[in-house]
């Protein structure tokens, strides 16, 4: 008999992979598929039993392989993350910054995890995770929109089969709240010269901050003999994408005049508006928290911070000009449609969320409805009735001279004739 050699099989250290803990809320998927396969070694952010669901589905791409019906998709959050920015890109976007911002944290969140192994499971522990460490409600569905944006370009060019499901988290209503003239006097005694400029133009106007960075002097057209400023902007510098137009005197064309003529002496190749040095000004929120705490309309939760963004400010913001500019040119009596014309709002319901209702309006309403009902009916309104006093059993039954103890009640009666 020969002997025949026994075959021996290399051994295959994890050959159904596994799952290991390295660190909180961390672990790591290692699984080597054998001959001609890859080593697959996936980190991820959640428990061990969405890592678990993470590897089985892991094992059933790999044998649908062997079977010739599994499609290789090796798509990254990264490859997500650029076709998301391609698009803001490509369509002309105007919040291209956020976009840029939010591709920098995915990408360095988990830059090589592949788009098909993250489901409604590891986004929503991805969410507690980031509603833990003190994130909003409201940052954490920019986030995920962000991405779930990159999953519905994908699927669009059919580079993936599906996009994982995902439900918005309730987030706080909007601000609401305006702000006083005394209050923009007050603020913008505390600025510097340059910051004094975007606030002017906010509060009369009630513009977004990147529609006010962006205007440039050709925009401007002074009248100095009517004394007012026409300003005109770009629709390529607008939200909604429409050229808008505006004319204003007043404190808005002293402002801007003066700013005009010091601009042309000191600094004469400056194009846009709103400028330090003669460079575009991109944001005046440091110097705006340091006014509004200064003035007593914010303040610093953590005041010994090295610098201003780590010292936590809580208190008015500059958007809050646009709900003024709002709320004033309806009290003024400016039609709905010229008024959205100037704010830049396309929608009637946006509208109205941008008007505050004062304690003053409810007080004239109340008025001019009296007044209607006096002029309807030709009679004042009843006076209120004067409330009823209301014995219990326990309040004593006050003593008076018809109910004393001995006296006498006499009923008089009227005689028939």
């Amino acid at each position: 008999m020969k002997h025949e050699k026994k075959k021996t099989i290399a051994p295959t250290a994890h050959r159904g992979g596994r799952v290991e803990n390295i660190g909180p809320k961390k672990q790591l998927i290692t699984w080597h598929q054998g001959r001609g396969g890859r080593n697959i070694r996936l980190k991820v952010n959640g428990t061990r039993e969405s890592a678990e669901k993470i590897l089985n589905k892991l094992r059933e791409e790999f044998y649908a392989k062997v079977h010739k019906i599994r499609i290789d998709h090796d798509t990254t959050i990264t490859d997500l993350a650029d076709l998301v920015l391609d698009d803001y890109v490509s369509n002309n976007y105007k919040d291209l910054r956020g976009a840029k911002q939010h591709r920098k944290f995915w990408t360095e969140l988990e830059p090589s995890r592949r788009a098909d192994t993250i489901d409604a499971d590891q986004l929503m522990a991805w969410s507690k995770e980031w509603r833990g460490g003190g994130l909003s409600p409201a940052r954490v569905n920019r986030r995920m929109s962000f991405l779930l944006r990159g999953f519905q370009i994908a699927c669009e060019r059919e580079i993936l089969p599906a996009k994982p499901r995902w439900t918005a988290l309730k987030e706080a209503p909007p601000r609401s709240g305006t702000r006083s003239w005394e209050e923009f006097v007050a603020v913008r005694s505390a600025l510097p010269a340059h910051a004094k400029i975007p606030v002017t133009i906010e509060f009369w106007l009630g513009t977004r901050a990147g529609e006010t960075h962006a205007l440039e002097w050709p925009q401007v057209r002074f009248h100095h003999r009517n004394e007012t400023v026409e300003i005109r902007l770009k629709a390529i510098d607008t939200k909604t994408g429409e050229q808008r137009v505006a004319i204003l005197g007043g404190d808005l064309y002293r402002v801007l005049a003066d700013w005009h003529t010091f601009t042309r002496s000191a600094y004469p190749h400056a194009k846009t508006v709103c400028h330090y040095k003669g460079q575009p000004l991109r944001s005046i929120k440091t110097a705006w928290q340091t006014a509004c705490v200064r003035v007593g309309l914010g303040v610093f939760l953590n005041p010994d911070g090295q610098e201003v963004g780590h010292r936590h400010y809580r208190g008015a913001l500059i958007h809050d000009f646009r709900r003024t500019a709002v709320s004033n040119m309806e009290d003024a009596g400016i039609s709905r449609k010229v008024a959205m014309s100037i704010s830049g709002h396309r929608t009637d319901s946006i509208f109205r969320r941008y008007h505050i209702v004062k304690k003053s309006d409810l007080e004239k309403a109340g008025r001019l409805l009296l007044a209607h009902h006096e002029q309807e009916h030709g009679v004042a309104s009843a006076p209120a009735p004067a409330p009823e006093k209301v014995f219990t059993k326990c309040s004593p039954i006050p003593q008076t001279p018809t109910n004393h103890p001995g006296s006498v009640r006499i009923r008089r009666t009227r005689k028939k004739r």
